[in-house]
């Protein structure tokens, strides 16, 4: 069988927990399995910012799913993905031309898969927070040295 290696990029909604995020890659892998393909890895890149507002959403959870499959197969993928409620956007890139399943080092794409995942970004509310925390001061951390308006009296 001639299969190509692809990675989906899809994004959930921020209030999804990761139960949901893993129902959804249950359906995938059931179905690439049924047609004969082979996962690579299911990576989550974390909440980031969106560039743009989607479905009133700024926010959202970053997945990476990397397979290898028959090219009937991202049909079927990017349809699953479509008729979630969960999923508001996602992005499915060829990687190689037709080979045979057998041709794929596996163990190397999932290396190569887990190399991609990129830094966690905090989240700007936290920065934020936290920000504002370091410049408060705090119950016994005053200066006497502030006092104001006793030495022109």
């Amino acid at each position: 069988m001639l299969v190509r290696m692809y990675e989906t990029l899809f994004i959930t909604r921020v209030d999804v927990d990761a139960e949901v995020a893993e129902k959804i890659h249950q359906r995938l892998v059931k179905s690439l399995e049924a047609l004969g393909g082979a996962e690579i890895k299911l990576v989550d890149w974390g909440k980031r910012k969106l560039a743009y507002e989607i479905a009133r959403q700024k926010k959202g959870n970053y997945w990476y799913f990397g397979y290898i499959a028959d090219p009937q197969f991202v049909k079927e993928c990017e349809r699953q993905l479509r008729i979630s409620n969960d999923v508001i956007r996602y992005q499915t890139v060829c990687l190689s031309k037709l080979k045979q399943l057998t041709d794929f080092d596996v163990e190397a794409e999932r290396k190569r898969a887990e190399s991609l995942t990129p830094e966690r970004e905090e989240d700007e509310e936290d920065q934020y927070l936290r920000r504002s925390d370091e410049r408060r001061p705090r119950r016994g951390d005053h200066d006497d040295d502030d006092d104001v308006g006793e030495e022109g009296v």
